[in-house]
């Protein structure tokens, strides 16, 4: 038995609620990313791109059952256009963020290597859709007809055409959808293997620590770090003050008396035989332990925004594809509750890619907040501080003077410097060049 009219409304306005809601949450994650360079982060541009398959699919919802009365009208061609194009390229874009993780784990691709690659997603994600919703759009088959009309809710692939819906639409949907979970399978085996390893490590006694442990064992034979040699380092060299302070150079300021030109010290250096030490760790090693450490931090927070993704689409099109597997099943029993199912999934594509893009940019949010709220907060004060700039102006244009230096002054300020006397005729013979 087939839904009745009351029924297909119902379904209708609901997709229409669902749809409206991804449109807003699409538009204000479009618009943070186009406005704010912040949430430009390289997990976020995968949602951005992808964010347009959810808009004009959001349309083609919009549009509802409004095309039904003319299956020939322009108007129903086109969502249905939409809606084979558009819809199918969500999942695409989750594939291709999955191959991202894969080539961020495996083969250490940095974020200037992915974005070379966002080009030929685009292409991919977009292009692959087009051909079968292009096809569909003019092809005409005698005694059938054409193929984009009534689909119950909206102008899609007919009824007359069901079995194609498997092949053209849902076929490369789970395509994408599985090679997604097998790659973040095998990227979370690595991850556990990975982190089996550190808790093992960790729990070895030959684990290195900051310690003096480190440097208590003789190095081995065949080392290259036990070359050591005593060396005896000697120079000579005259005499000058201790410091003068100085200001202007054109002005005479009081200085210490200068000292006698004959003057020498000498500087011994000496370093004698010094035991071996073992070089388990050095500062080099600990900085590349440091940044693996916040290497594997960019992955696994690109790892779990990818697998967010990955869910958001699984929760988007179990339901629609069991209800389509009923429908090919019980051609004649059309079940009521899948169909709301499929209205309030299906639509809601962009908002689930908006949720994920906000709450894994918390962070973001709140740096951008406070930069606005601080904004806003100088813009109102802008009075006080001018009266504050005002008054700092008097007192940096009233000249004060310590101990014959002068401290302030409008254009005549210098910096009070303690500089040894070998220094300062450097710089002098260096500011008459």
């Amino acid at each position: 038995m087939g839904l009745t009219k009351q029924e297909i409304r119902n379904l209708i306005v609901i997709e229409r609620v669902t749809a409206s809601v991804s449109v807003l949450g699409t538009l204000s994650l479009l618009a943070t990313f186009v406005s704010i360079k912040d949430f430009r982060t390289l997990s976020n541009t995968i949602i951005f791109w992808a964010s347009f398959a959810n808009l004009f699919a959001n349309i083609a919802a919009l549009i509802g059952g409004s095309a039904l009365s003319r299956e020939s009208s322009p108007l129903c061609q086109f969502q249905g256009f939409l809606l084979e194009m558009f819809m199918q390229s969500d999942p695409m874009w989750s594939l291709a963020m999955a191959v991202n993780v894969y080539l961020v784990f495996f083969h250490r691709y940095d974020a200037l290597r992915l974005k070379k690659l966002y080009w030929l997603y685009g292409i991919l994600c977009y292009g692959i859709p087009f051909i079968p919703a292009m096809v569909c759009l003019l092809l005409r088959v005698k005694g059938k007809g054409q193929i984009y009309g009534n689909a119950t809710l909206w102008c899609w692939i007919d009824n007359e055409w069901a079995p194609l819906r498997i092949y053209s639409y849902y076929a490369p949907v789970w395509l994408c959808i599985l090679a997604s979970l097998i790659i973040y399978t095998r990227v979370g085996i690595e991850i556990f293997q990975k982190r089996s390893e550190l808790q093992a490590a960790g729990n070895s006694d030959n684990i290195c620590s900051y310690n003096s442990s480190l440097y208590t064992h003789p190095e081995p034979s065949n080392s290259p770090f036990t070359g050591l040699r005593t060396t005896e380092i000697h120079i000579t060299h005259r005499a000058f003050p201790d410091t003068l302070s100085f200001m202007n150079p054109s002005r005479n300021y009081p200085h210490r008396p200068a000292c006698k030109e004959n003057e020498n010290y000498t500087v011994t250096i000496s370093a004698k035989n010094l035991p071996q030490y073992s070089h388990r760790a050095t500062s080099a090693e600990f900085i590349g332990v440091k940044r693996r450490n916040s290497m594997d931090k960019v992955k696994w927070a690109y790892f779990k925004v990818a697998m967010l993704f990955a869910v958001s689409i699984l929760i988007t099109w179990v339901p629609a594809s069991v209800n389509r597997v009923h429908g090919l099943r019980h051609p004649r029993d059309t079940n009521y509750l899948l169909n709301i199912g499929s209205a309030l999934v299906l639509p809601l594509q962009g908002f689930w890619n908006t949720v994920i893009y906000f709450t894994t940019s918390l962070g973001i949010c709140g740096k951008v907040w406070r930069r606005w709220s601080y904004g806003t907060v100088n813009s109102t004060g802008n009075r006080g501080e001018m009266k504050g700039q005002k008054r700092g102006e008097r007192l940096s244009n009233s000249k004060q003077y310590r101990n014959g230096v002068l401290l302030g002054g409008e254009r005549n300020a210098y910096s009070v410097v303690s500089l040894p006397r070998s220094q300062l005729k450097t710089l002098k013979s260096t500011c008459g060049s």
